[in-house]
């Protein structure tokens, strides 16, 4: 039995898309992972199994939505998050098996590479040798790699008011990285390229206003006095193309949202 399963959210119009990358995936690569594709299609497909790759039909809207069910359909021991743009590096991924099968951690934190340049990052990375709340604001969603069995016991899974599909179309990898810390996670920063994604701000399609609330709105997660001097600090460093003003009110108007939001 595989130890790990890539789920990977998709919509309907590049379901067929994730299906041929992942057929064009070498042979030793799917020895080692199973692959769960969660997407929203037709009656007629619904939880088929294409070849090898399990399809699971998603009724709504919504990444986080896209991410539970991917929990609850996973029947391995690990699940790694991925979207449909994802580039999986298939010379690291025994590294990776191993680790997972030998370690006692509980999510394991991996790099992001960028697709354009091998030699640069999707972010720029720290040490985690010792993780902190504070550090949940730095994870995406598919740098992560969770225990199942883990995350099902303790109960923690996407806030589906976040994400890509809502109004607030972010921040829900940091609220699932926040609650897993507070819960007790043993969380371990492998510190490998195991992906890779594009690093060009023109292939990344982001509204700001929206992101901007969605941050303010998870900042109430935090201690007031941190929310504080983080809506400051990122009205400063974010680069929104909106002034520093603007910023602000952006992200005290997402602090500020009334909890009955739409989902």
């Amino acid at each position: 039995m595989r130890l790990l399963t890539v789920a990977i959210s998709t919509v309907k119009s590049e379901r067929d898309n994730v299906l041929e990358k992942i057929n064009n995936l070498s042979g030793a690569t799917k020895d080692l992972l199973d692959f769960l594709v969660v997407s929203q299609f037709e009656d007629e497909y619904q939880n088929s199994l294409i070849g090898d790759i399990r399809v699971v039909k998603l009724t709504g809207k919504g990444l986080s939505k896209s991410r539970n069910v991917a929990i609850q359909e996973t029947s391995t021991e690990w699940i790694w998050f991925q979207d449909d743009d994802f580039s999986i590096n298939e010379n690291e991924l025994s590294f990776l098996v191993s680790c997972l099968s030998n370690g006692d951690i509980d999510i394991a934190l991996i790099r992001i590479g960028s697709l354009e340049n091998s030699e640069k990052y999707y972010k720029n990375y720290v040490d985690y040798s010792k993780y902190t709340r504070l550090l949940s604001l730095k994870v995406s969603s598919i740098e992560i790699i969770a225990r199942v069995s883990f995350i099902r016991d303790k109960e923690i899974s996407f806030n589906e008011k976040l994400g890509l599909g809502t109004e607030l179309p972010c921040c829900e990898e940091n609220q699932f990285m926040l609650d897993s810390f507070d819960r007790g996670a043993n969380i371990n920063f492998l510190n490998r390229t195991l992906c890779y994604h594009t690093t060009l701000a023109e292939n990344r399609k982001i509204d700001y206003v929206k992101n901007l609330k969605a941050k303010g709105y998870f900042l109430r997660r935090l201690p007031a006095y941190i929310s504080l001097l983080l809506i400051f600090k990122w009205a400063f460093t974010l680069n929104t193309n909106f002034s520093f003003f603007q910023n602000i009110k952006l992200l005290t108007n997402g602090f500020l949202l009334n909890e009955r939001i739409k989902k």
